[in-house]
C-alpha cells in the first residue's frame, strides 16, 4: 500500500465580496468604448495561448480537443462544427474574413486562411509567437538566429516586415501602441513617434490593455495588478491565483473551492465592484481511465490520509488516477470557455480532455 501527497495552491483575493450564485454571462470588450481600429483578438485570449478566438458574429474559431488539435469553427452553442484546416493552430486571430494563426506543424510559422477554409497562405516563415492582428497590420514575435524574440510589424498579407523592438516579446497591442516585455520590464512602443518607454519593472505576463489601464500578472511578486497607461498608480487586484486572464471588466483566474481547497474552481473578479463569482466548480473525486470513481478525493491524496492499492500506481510510483481540471478562461462574445478534463466527457466520448463551457456550476463539455 502507498500514500501520496501533493501541494495545493491557496488563493487570496484582495478585493472581497464573494458570492455563490451563478454568474451572468461575461462581457467581452465593450464595443461602445473608443478604439482606433478593429482587432482580431479580444481581452486576454492571446495571452492565454490563443487557442480560441471569435469573429464577433456568433462563430468561434478554435483548436479542437476532440478532433486532433486541428483548426475548427462552431457556433457559440457548439453547433455547426466545421473543420477549417488540418493545421495545429495557436494565437488565433479573426479579422476581415480571415483566420490568422501560428502553425505548430510548420515550426510556428505564421499563416492565414479564409473563414470558409479556402485560400490558406503562409505569411511569415520562422518561429513566430504572441500574434496580435489589427486593421493596421500584424504585430508578433519572430525568433532570430540566436533564438531571441524580436518584435515585428507586417502587413496583413505578410509583406512589409519591420523590426519594432529588438530583444523583447510583444505582450499586447492597442490603439497604435505595442506593449513589449522581457524578464526585467514591460515597455510601450508608440508607432507614431517611435518612442520606447519603460512602464513597469519586473517579469510581467498575462497582459491586457483597455482604454484606461494596463492589467498584468507580476510574476516576481505573484500578484495580478492594474496600472495607468503610463505605468503609474499600481493597484494589486489579486494574489495567489493561477491562469489569469482579463476581459471586459472581469479578471478570471484558477483557484480552489471548499473549506480545505477541496476542488478546482475558476473565478471571475469584477474589477469595478470587487465581487468574486465562481464560474466553474469541478469534482473533488479521482477517477480511472474508464471514468470509474476510485474512492479517493483530492484532499485525501494530498494529505496522505487514505491507503491506496499498488494497482493505482505506475512503475515509476506515480498515481494513475485522473482528476477534473481547468486552466485559462477564454471569453468569446457572451460566453466563457476553458480547456480541461471532465469525467462526464470521458464517459460520453472516451476522451477526458475537452473544451468546457463555463456555466456557474460543474461545466458543460463543448468540444
Amino acid at each position: 500500500m502507498k500514500k501520496a501527497a501533493c501541494l495545493m495552491l491557496v488563493v487570496a483575493v484582495l478585493l472581497t465580496g464573494c458570492t455563490s450564485t451563478s454568474p451572468d454571462l461575461p462581457p467581452d470588450d465593450d464595443p461602445s468604448l473608443p478604439t482606433v481600429e478593429k482587432l482580431g483578438f479580444s481581452g486576454g485570449n492571446i495571452g492565454a495561448g490563443g487557442l480560441m478566438g471569435g469573429d464577433g458574429q456568433g462563430w468561434v474559431y478554435y483548436r479542437s480537443e476532440m478532433a486532433g488539435w486541428h483548426l475548427y469553427k462552431a457556433r457559440l452553442d457548439g453547433t455547426e462544427k466545421t473543420k477549417i484546416s488540418d493545421d495545429y493552430p495557436s494565437l488565433i486571430n479573426v479579422l476581415g474574413g480571415w483566420v490568422y494563426y501560428v502553425n505548430y506543424q510548420d515550426q510556428f510559422s505564421l499563416y492565414r486562411v479564409r473563414t470558409d477554409g479556402t485560400d490558406r497562405q503562409k505569411l511569415v516563415d520562422g518561429y513566430c509567437g504572441n500574434l496580435f492582428v489589427a486593421e493596421s497590420g500584424m504585430y508578433f514575435d519572430l525568433r532570430d538566429a540566436s533564438n531571441s524574440p524580436q518584435v515585428y510589424k507586417a502587413n496583413l498579407d505578410g509583406s512589409g516586415m519591420e523590426l519594432l523592438v529588438p530583444d523583447m516579446s510583444i505582450a499586447y497591442y492597442r490603439d497604435g501602441v505595442v506593449y513589449s516585455h522581457n524578464t526585467a520590464r514591460l515597455c510601450s512602443y508608440d508607432l507614431e513617434t517611435g518612442t520606447l518607454r519603460n512602464l513597469i519593472e519586473g517579469y510581467v505576463h498575462s497582459v491586457c490593455v483597455n482604454q484606461d489601464c494596463i492589467y498584468y500578472w507580476l510574476a516576481d511578486a505573484d500578484t495580478y495588478c492594474r496600472a495607468d497607461l503610463d505605468g503609474g498608480n499600481v493597484e494589486v487586484l489579486a494574489r495567489g491565483g493561477d491562469y489569469y486572464s482579463f476581459s471586459g471588466h472581469t479578471l478570471y483566474f484558477q483557484g480552489y473551492g471548499g473549506s480545505n481547497n477541496d476542488y478546482v474552481c475558476l473565478y471571475g473578479l469584477d474589477t469595478g465592484t470587487g465581487e468574486v463569482t465562481p464560474w466553474l466548480s469541478l469534482s473533488d473525486q479521482y477517477f480511472g481511465d474508464q471514468g470509474e470513481l476510485l474512492g479517493v478525493t483530492l484532499v485525501q491524496l494530498r494529505e496522505g490520509t487514505v491507503e491506496l492499492p499498488e494497482s493505482l500506481f505506475g512503475p515509476d510510483g506515480s498515481f494513475m488516477g485522473y482528476s477534473e481540471s481547468a486552466d485559462y478562461t477564454y471569453v468569446i462574445e457572451d460566453r466563457a470557455f476553458t480547456r480541461g478534463n471532465l469525467r462526464s466527457n470521458l464517459l460520453q466520448t472516451g476522451r477526458v480532455s475537452c473544451w468546457i463551457l463555463l456555466d456557474g456550476a460543474s461545466g458543460t463539455a463543448w468540444d
